[in-house]
């Protein structure tokens, strides 16, 4: 037996009256005319046969038959908005912007990326590379991967690694000049990664060699530049093993001394708290931990 139903439209105003405790508002909120809404409202009192409304001036309240109608309306348009939402997700393609360092997206993160793509063809990975951290106020991006501290209380940080730092040279620059110590360093050329400058005077002091020893030195915007003129034998650079490692295990770097240090900070993925945390997210994180746990040339605390 089908049964006959009230419209939508007179239970769409119900509900917005009832939820607002407002014609006006109800009004504002459809985007019609106060008349419209109380002639929808009308036409479902009188479908019923009964009122829904106490009307006194301005005010109102819910009836007793109001008062049971209305839960019932509001979780049926829930129930349907929820439906609906579920079924366009599962046929829209979905989208995870991950903003991150030259240097780290690189080395590091893209050649494992077909490994996530293989595990969820449906999520399609787009990678912004910066050499700042993520701004999610101005950068289209759902998470980030930045180095530092946990500095901002309306992030959310999923804490990654850290690493250890050391200088690393072409094979190429050992053939013709000698690094028997790292006193020998004053004969180089100390590059500088503009955004790691403390990288070189941290390590020179923990060498006891006066931190002032690379402010002759070149300066570039990151460590792929630098690479470019460590391979062909112009000088040194400060490295992140997490990094290095593959340059260092195919002879295209060396490590001329033992010595290495902590990096200053640590390695985190983060998102804004205030928004709603997407699955793409929650998949990904997942991923990336169990990337890292797999990784033998990072430290994990």
């Amino acid at each position: 037996m089908t049964r006959k139903l009230p419209s939508l439209n007179s239970l769409r105003a119900f509900e917005s009256v009832a939820r607002n405790q407002s014609f006006r508002r109800a009004a504002d909120e459809l985007c019609v005319t106060h008349s419209a809404v109380s002639h929808q409202v009308k036409l479902l009192e009188d479908d019923l046969g009964v009122l829904l409304f106490h009307r006194a001036g301005r005010s109102i309240a819910l009836t007793k038959d109001g008062f049971y109608l209305y839960p019932v309306v509001r979780d049926s348009f829930h129930n349907i908005g929820e439906a609906v939402s579920h079924i366009k997700a599962s046929h829209e393609s979905k989208t995870l912007t991950i903003q991150t360092y030259v240097t780290f997206g690189t080395t590091w993160l893209m050649p494992r990326l077909n490994e996530f793509q293989s595990k969820h063809p449906d999520i399609r990975v787009r990678i912004s590379i910066s050499f700042v951290n993520v701004d999610f106020d101005k950068d289209d991006a759902d998470i980030g991967i930045i180095m530092g501290e946990q500095a901002w209380s309306h992030w959310s940080y999923e804490y990654l690694f850290d690493t250890d730092i050391f200088p690393v040279c072409s094979p190429k620059l050992l053939e013709t000049h000698t690094l028997a110590t790292p006193a020998d360093l004053k004969q180089h050329n100390l590059i500088n990664i503009e955004l790691a400058a403390e990288d070189w005077r941290l390590w020179l002091e923990a060498a006891g060699l006066d931190p002032e020893l690379c402010s002759q030195g070149a300066v570039v915007d990151n460590y792929l530049q630098a690479l470019g003129r460590v391979y062909k034998g112009d000088g040194l650079v400060m490295a992140r093993e997490a990094f290095a490692h593959q340059d260092l295990e195919d002879g295209r770097l060396v490590r001329p001394f033992a010595l290495s240090i902590d990096e200053p900070g640590s390695w985190f993925m983060v998102y804004p708290k205030e928004r709603s945390i997407k699955n793409e997210i929650i998949l990904f994180k997942e991923w990336l931990l169990e990337q890292v746990r797999q990784d033998p040339h990072v430290k994990i605390r």
